[in-house]
């Protein structure tokens, strides 16, 4: 039977009283729990990670396990005390899924985006930007899973952005100048320029960069650009950044071993 329990809804405001919750929420991480059960994170609409406790979800006769998949989007129903680091599951419905079958490359991109976004968000940290970027990305996958990598390479842009750990590349950070190539991306200025940083050829970015940055910045997830291997600033900035978010969430990310392995 559909709850009407509208979204958000508690049961009680009472402290220390356990609490019921409906939220619209994506799928992170399911863990394999004690008989049978799955602790699963998720995001919430809110931009919040909260995480719950599903009994028995990974039995046979489980009626939800398929609501489980990473990145699909759910209607949760959470019960407990509202301070409780994990809350029981009470119902999942499957609103949408980004999954298409026999497409390995969108699979594990699915898997890469919902690390990304288990390790971004926080517990008790509202960002509804993190929520409609991930949203944006699971759509994109669904209407084109040929397009995936060009897909996690938008979302690693945008998490660094989100993250405040990527500045504009519409001027350099040192000179100030817009109508140089960009040479770096530094600790101290941001994006540097060619002008005002001399750089052995090889090692700087290709030109093109700051033009591939730019329409990062303005173009939706559904028409973000293809991935092209002839294009040295695509491949260069795409490289670029991933390693400085995997590096600011602590280190290559098991997701990411697998998609490298494979593909």
């Amino acid at each position: 039977m559909h709850t009407d329990i509208p979204v958000g809804f508690c049961d009680t405001q009472s402290p220390g009283v356990p609490l019921l919750n409906v939220l619209d929420a994506i799928v992170l991480r399911p863990t394999p729990f004690q008989e049978g059960g799955l602790i699963v994170s998720f995001l919430t609409e809110h931009g919040e990670r909260v995480t719950g406790l599903a009994k028995g979800a990974r039995k046979a006769s489980a009626k939800w396990v398929s609501s489980f998949e990473p990145l699909s989007q759910v209607r949760l129903t959470l019960f407990g005390k509202e301070q409780s680091d994990i809350r029981r599951i009470t119902r999942c419905e499957l609103q949408a899924s980004p999954l298409t079958l026999g497409h390995l490359e969108s699979s594990l991109v699915v898997a890469c985006l919902a690390d990304l976004f288990d390790r971004c968000a926080r517990e008790g940290v509202e960002d509804p930007r993190l929520f409609r970027l991930a949203n944006a990305c699971a759509r994109a996958l669904k209407a084109e899973p040929g397009k995936a990598m060009a897909i996690l390479a938008y979302a690693e842009h945008w998490l660094l952005h989100l993250m405040g750990l990527l500045p504009h590349p519409r001027a350099c950070g040192r000179c100030g100048r817009e109508d140089t190539p960009l040479a770096a991306l530094v600790a101290e200025g941001g994006w540097v320029c060619t002008a005002c940083t001399p750089m052995d050829p090889g090692e700087g970015l290709p030109p093109g960069a700051r033009e591939h940055l730019r329409l990062l910045r303005t173009v939706s997830a559904e028409a973000c650009p293809p991935l092209d291997p002839r294009d040295e600033a695509q491949e260069a900035v795409t490289r670029l950044l991933r390693h400085r978010l995997l590096d600011e969430l602590g280190g290559r990310l098991a997701s990411y071993e697998v998609l490298f392995q494979i593909l």
